[in-house]
């Protein structure tokens, strides 16, 4: 090649290479500049796409409140006596109730009044509370065959050493009809000994909490 023709190859050349340079160049900052947006909008392990996982609850926040503590029973609630057929009666089965506990026998007449006196009152009294007696016959089927012709109370026991040994902390005398009135935490409110009267059965009814 003449160098007059050299001349004019690269001088027509020239343009060219410098417009490639410039598209390579504006190739090479697309690809840059994409690169960046694909490092800012790409997800990340764990992204704002998914809702965050909220830590397991424990089962006592699950259970908030759900749960209730026992209630401590009270002496009376403690206390175990027979029912007719022989099996144990833990008088922890009335807790929650408050209690009229005559301590009777068939054999004796004040006992007999004094249930009169209470079943007189049934209609007037809270239902929530239990009228219990307890006996102290040498044996159930006295009371079995009392109640054939005499009226019910809704719990018909027999006492045992247990029973009557707290009885006789409280009130020493062997002397029978006995009602203990009992609140609904199974504590003693009164002992009293010998029949009751309406007036202070009823109130005692009324009053038991």
């Amino acid at each position: 090649m003449s160098p007059s023709r050299a001349a004019i190859f690269f001088a027509a050349a020239i343009p060219l290479l410098s417009a490639c340079a410039d598209g390579n160049d504006a190739n090479q900052r697309s690809s840059d500049d994409s690169e960046r947006r694909s490092a800012v909008t790409a997800p990340t392990s764990g992204s704002a796409e998914r809702p965050a996982e909220r830590p397991a609850e424990r089962p006592s926040e699950a259970v908030s409140g759900a749960v209730e503590t026992p209630a401590v029973l009270g002496p009376v609630h403690q206390l175990v006596v027979r029912d007719l057929d022989g099996n144990p009666f833990p008088l922890s089965k009335l807790a929650g109730r408050p209690m009229i506990i005559e301590i009777w026998a068939t054999w004796c007449g004040p006992c007999r009044k004094n249930r009169a006196t209470v079943h007189e009152l049934l209609p007037t009294m809270p239902k929530r509370l239990a009228i219990v007696g307890i006996s102290v016959d040498t044996g159930s089927n006295l009371v079995k065959n009392f109640l054939k012709s005499n009226p019910a109370n809704e719990f018909e026991l027999m006492a045992t050493p247990e029973f009557m040994e707290f009885v006789s902390l409280r009130n020493p005398s062997p002397s029978i009809p006995k009602t203990m009135y009992v609140d609904s935490k199974g504590r003693v409110a009164d002992l009293a000994e010998g029949t009751q009267s309406a007036k202070w059965l009823a109130a005692m009814a009324k009053n038991l909490r």
